[in-house]
Parts: structure tokens; C-alpha cells; sequence
């Protein structure tokens, strides 16, 4: 009997620390999942899918990925709130640059979260929007991700471990292969040469 005694006082009480477990693995959750949002946005405006998968329904996956994208990082700030390690106040999760701990680092997830609450919501206003405005907006998650990235690597405690440095590094690489291919696959459809027949009706 007294083997499992001895186990039960070796063993850490993960519940003292559970806030801030919920806390990480949320922001790890989000992260993933804004990296598929982004690869996904990029895949539809590349064509990659195409003839695989219809447009349409490869985009309304990445319109939801956003609206969880944005449950996920919200439940990961304000799981801090009653962690009784941190002592967060609901203004330090909030308004950024008013933390004592890794100001820098805290205010630039604050600002992810609003940035990622504005592209979530350029979704539905869409039909409210230029074009060019809906775009740009879009273009942001570019910066979204990269902050994100920064947020992670500079708060994390555990960013000195192998297997979250090459989590960041995989899907940092991955985003940069599909950007190029994006930029490459408008290059080349705007260098194809427009057909005879059309040329034609348009000049009728």
C-alpha cells in the first residue's frame, strides 16, 4: 500500500496550475487554427482546390474557421482571469500596455484578437464593402498570423522546447510556400493569352 502513496506525492497537482494548462493549450488551438484559416484563404485565392473541392464550400470552411479562430483566442485570454497564479485584472486582458508581465508581448496578442474580430466580420459585411476595401482587410491576416507567431514564441514558456519551435517553424514555412504560389499562380494567369474568340466579342 505504500507505493501508491509514495505516487500520489510524486506526481505534480496539475489542478493547482489548470488555468494556465487551459490557457496555453487554448493558444495553441487558436494558433492552429488561424494557420489552416490562412492556408485555407490562400488555397481558394490560388485555385488550388480547384477541380477537387468546390470554391464555394473551401470558402465558408474559411469563414468559419475565423469565427473559431476568434471563440478560441477570446476563451484563451480570458481563461487567465480566474487563474489565482497571474491575478490578471479583465483591463490587463483588454486594453494593451497595461500589464507589469511581458507588456510588449501581452499587447500584441490583445491587438491580434481585434484584428482577428475585424477580418471575422468583414465576412458578413461583405456586400457593405468595396472590393478593394474587402481586400485589404484580408490582406491584414498576413500580420495576424506573423503577430500571433510573436505572441506565442515571446509569452510562451514552453517556447524553448524542440516540438513548439518546429510547430512554428513548419507552419511559417508553409504559409510563406503558399504565398509564393499565390503571387506565382496570378503572375501566370495574367500572362495567359486571351483567346482569339474572345478578343473578338470584346472588341464587338
Amino acid at each position: 500500500m505504500t507505493a501508491p502513496a509514495t505516487l500520489l506525492i510524486t506526481v505534480p497537482d496539475i489542478s493547482q496550475h489548470m488555468y494556465w494548462y487551459m490557457g496555453r493549450s487554448s493558444g495553441f488551438v487558436a494558433y492552429w487554427l488561424l494557420f489552416t484559416s490562412v492556408a485555407l484563404g490562400l488555397a481558394v485565392s490560388s485555385r488550388v482546390f480547384d477541380g477537387v473541392l468546390g470554391r464555394p464550400w473551401v470558402f465558408e470552411v474559411h469563414k468559419f474557421l475565423s469565427l473559431f479562430v476568434l471563440v478560441m483566442m477570446t476563451f484563451h485570454g480570458l481563461i487567465m482571469l480566474p487563474d489565482p497564479y497571474a491575478k490578471f485584472t479583465l483591463r490587463e486582458l483588454l486594453i494593451p500596455f497595461q500589464t507589469q508581465y511581458k507588456n510588449t508581448a501581452m499587447a500584441i496578442g490583445i491587438v491580434t484578437l481585434y484584428s482577428s474580430a475585424l477580418i471575422s466580420l468583414s465576412f458578413y459585411a461583405k456586400g457593405l464593402l468595396s472590393q478593394q476595401m474587402w481586400r485589404t482587410i484580408h490582406y491584414l491576416t498576413f500580420g495576424l498570423f506573423i503577430a500571433a507567431m510573436a505572441h506565442g514564441l515571446w509569452i510562451g514558456t514552453d517556447t524553448e522546447r524542440s516540438p513548439v519551435q518546429f510547430s512554428y517553424l513548419a507552419s511559417a514555412l508553409m504559409v510563406l510556400f503558399l504565398t509564393f504560389f499565390r503571387i506565382l499562380a496570378a503572375r501566370s494567369a495574367k500572362a495567359k493569352p486571351v483567346p482569339a474568340a474572345a478578343r473578338v466579342k470584346a472588341a464587338a
